[in-house]
């Protein structure tokens, strides 16, 4: 992953983790016979919340003067919209053909023009994953003002608009608890656009202090050490959650928390790759994971209800469960492969080779 004008290799490899976290999210029902595990596995929604300030931070360091709002659009919808389209189609297939699950037009529109998460009726259909899609769309959307307002703020002032999103997280999550409302309109005030945008807005402003010459005063081990930490709270937070009732340990709720620690996190890893350092983070292993995560992220949902309908599912012993979790994660990877390498790639320098030949980031 460029950024900067130089390869920082160890975003990419973060990006893996993340999107194994989500799937394991997805899977924790294999886990179920070991409450610990299970618990854990649902942090992994985490996930989400990291990608959206990775987002943040990557767009707002590679920005540059020279280039236009009309030719960044469309090297996001080069980037993201082949691959959401084959994916969707591949679930449509499926579901029509082999599930027999009746697939509306109205679900297919809302899902292929990054509507879903703006909706309570089509926000989680067909693949479950997608909406996250809607919401980095809403983001990529509003990417061009957001980072013309922050940069014309003093350091001191992003600061301050970052302390701001990781308070505006925390208030929309406690809002969740105070309204107990349906969920559907527990879904919106949680995780619509206009909710989680703070998350890609920490990241902008984390990218544009680090532009500026800004440093955290600790190394990758610290904040790795940090989030892990965080993370190992969570989890002991989640085995008693009547600590602070009715704050309980459900999904999403521990966005704020780590969501700082996140950010951490990838400043130093980025920092430590500009600054020539090695890490095990740019390993090839990694970095080839991480290239296919955005497919193994997009995909991997719909290889579990695959494995589910072949009759392979949690509940069958400790033994088999994990057998049968990392072949349904074995597949997603061999998924990921194709679609990263026969759709993803070409796709996007395709349609990238529309836009005018000027210099773009």
């Amino acid at each position: 992953m460029p950024l900067g004008g130089t390869r920082v290799d160890s975003l990419t490899g973060l990006r893996w983790f993340a999107a194994l976290a989500v799937f394991l999210f997805h899977a924790r029902s294999y886990f179920r016979e070991i409450e610990s595990g299970f618990l854990l596995a649902g942090i992994g929604y985490e996930g989400v919340p990291f990608f959206f300030v990775l987002s943040g931070f990557v767009m707002a360091w590679v920005a540059r003067p020279s280039d236009t709002a009309g030719n960044y659009y469309w090297r996001r919808v080069a980037r993201i919209w082949p691959l959401l389209a084959v994916t969707t189609a591949g679930t449509v297939a499926l579901m029509t053909w082999w599930w027999h699950v009746p697939v509306s037009a109205e679900d297919v529109l809302w899902t292929l023009t990054f509507a879903q998460a703006w909706s309570t009726e089509h926000f989680m259909t067909m693949n479950i994953v997608t909406w996250t899609l809607s919401a980095e769309a809403f983001f990529y959307l509003a990417f061009p003002l957001v980072l013309r307002l922050l940069l014309r703020r003093s350091s001191a002032a992003l600061f301050v608009v970052a302390v701001l999103c990781v308070a505006a997280t925390a208030g929309t999550r406690l809002a969740s608890a105070w309204l107990e409302q349906p969920q559907p309109v527990e879904r919106l005030v949680v995780a619509s656009p206009p909710a989680l945008i703070p998350m890609f807005v920490l990241g902008i402003c984390a990218g544009l202090l680090v532009r500026r010459g800004k440093r955290p005063p600790f190394s990758t081990g610290v904040a790795a050490t940090l989030t892990a930490g965080t993370i190992l709270l969570c989890w002991v937070w989640m085995q008693r959650p009547t600590a602070l009732h009715p704050y309980q340990g459900t999904i999403g709720f521990f966005d704020a928390v780590l969501i700082p620690a996140f950010t951490l996190l990838i400043v130093t890893a980025a920092l430590r790759d500009a600054g020539g350092r090695r890490s095990l983070l740019r390993s090839r292993p990694l970095v080839k994971l991480g290239e296919w995560s955005f497919a193994f992220y997009l995909c991997h949902a719909v290889v579990l209800d695959v494995f589910d309908h072949l009759g392979y599912g949690a509940d069958r012993g400790l033994t088999r469960d994990v057998a049968e979790l990392g072949a349904a994660c074995a597949a997603a990877l061999v998924v990921a492969l194709l679609l990263h390498e026969w759709v993803e790639r070409p796709a996007e320098r395709r349609l990238r080779t529309l836009l005018p030949v000027r210099r773009t980031v």
